[in-house]
């Protein structure tokens, strides 16, 4: 097997692991290490066939990123995590005015890398990032604003939006509603998330995770209306972390179209608490059909559990069975899995209104 062939496996292995639950950190950083070591024998090989992975210079990565073809949009962002590492690992500005360029590119079709970019970049831990949202397409302000969001920047209300000069399409309007230091009239803000089809976006997921949950009970309630929408439903229910909607979880696990997004939601609030009502391997069966027939098979028993230990449960919110508060949500990230990592991340952002910006900060999975 050849360095390209042995990279490109490496970034395979990477997409299963990051989906998950059995995959944890010290895998990925296993996996980040081996991806590095061949991208340096690639470099030093340098084959002009493969840009993207030869790419040293500001210009050569950022003209390498928009024009590269044969790698997907989550496989570009790990490579230009790598690069960035690789070349510009102590030097800010030079990061800086990478992302500055990739924002500002008009070759990149923003919408397949909007979220997962903001996110790595919103990582680098950067002082500031220049942006203008002079000539620039909505989707690209869009993406600066989710950036902003993720490094925990907000706006003050009085401050808010009238204080910036930018031309607003109604997604952008909820999208700087969205970088307001408080969130004003949440069920007419879900009205318009559903107006504009956008409820399974990125900036949804952070809108739920910000809500309390009677409210949030209240958006479920509307959002289950809609039948196209009842398994994103059910996958925000195991995002809220809220462990009064584990009964409804455990019922719909019994449902065939539902099982497998039910247990996901339920093993991102119980976690090992789970193996309790469930076997273990029975949980990740590799046989799917199998899987699914146990899982639908032991729902009952989570039920009955559940309905002992809820008398017992203080009303918190859980993710991987741990309590979701200001002293345990590092811990969660650093030690769970990648899964559980993503909505930790979401809820640090709901309660520090920041990312930490300290040496010992932790990177959620990309």
């Amino acid at each position: 097997m050849n360095l390209i062939d042995s990279f490109n496996l490496l970034l395979a292995q990477r997409h299963v692991m990051l989906s998950s639950f059995q995959c944890m950190p010290k895998n990925i950083e296993d996996n980040t290490q081996s991806l590095m070591v061949i991208l340096k024998m690639i470099q030093q090989k340098k084959d002009a066939e493969w840009p993207l992975l030869n790419a040293n210079t500001c210009d050569e990565i950022v003209d390498a990123f928009e024009t590269d073809v044969f790698y997907c949009p989550t496989d570009k962002m790990v490579i230009l995590s790598l690069l960035l590492q690789l070349h510009y690992k102590a030097q800010p500005v030079k990061q800086s005015g990478i992302v500055q360029a990739l924002f500002a590119s008009t070759i990149i079709d923003v919408g397949h890398y909007s979220p997962a970019f903001a996110l790595m970049a919103s990582q680098l831990n950067l002082d500031k990032v220049n942006f203008t949202a002079s000539n620039k397409t909505p989707e690209q302000i869009q993406q600066y604003i989710l950036f902003c969001i993720y490094r925990g920047k907000r706006l003050k209300r009085a401050d808010g939006i009238d204080s910036l000069n930018i031309s607003r399409s109604s997604l952008t309007s909820l999208y700087i509603e969205m970088l307001m230091v408080n969130i004003n009239e949440p069920l007419k803000l879900y009205g318009v998330f559903c107006q504009l089809d956008y409820c399974h976006s990125a900036l949804f997921e952070v809108f739920i995770t910000s809500l309390d949950e009677a409210i949030l009970s209240q958006i479920f309630n509307l959002m289950s209306e809609n039948a196209n929408l009842t398994l994103r439903v059910i996958e925000l229910m195991g995002y809220s972390g809220f462990s009064k909607f584990v009964p409804f979880l455990a019922r719909a696990m019994q449902q065939p179209s539902q099982t497998l997004m039910a247990f996901r939601a339920l093993r991102t609030i119980l976690g090992p608490e789970l193996d309790q009502a469930v076997p273990y391997q029975w949980q990740f069966e590799e046989d799917e059909v199998e899987r699914c027939e146990y899982l639908q098979f032991y729902s009952a028993k989570l039920l009955h559990r559940w309905m002992l230990l809820a008398l017992k449960m203080p009303d918190v919110r859980l993710i991987d069975g741990v309590e979701v508060n200001g002293t345990s949500i590092d811990k969660i990230i650093s030690h769970s899995s990648p899964v559980h990592q993503r909505i930790a991340f979401l809820h640090k952002l709901r309660l520090n209104n920041v990312v930490s910006c300290s040496p010992q900060r932790v990177k959620v999975a990309l």
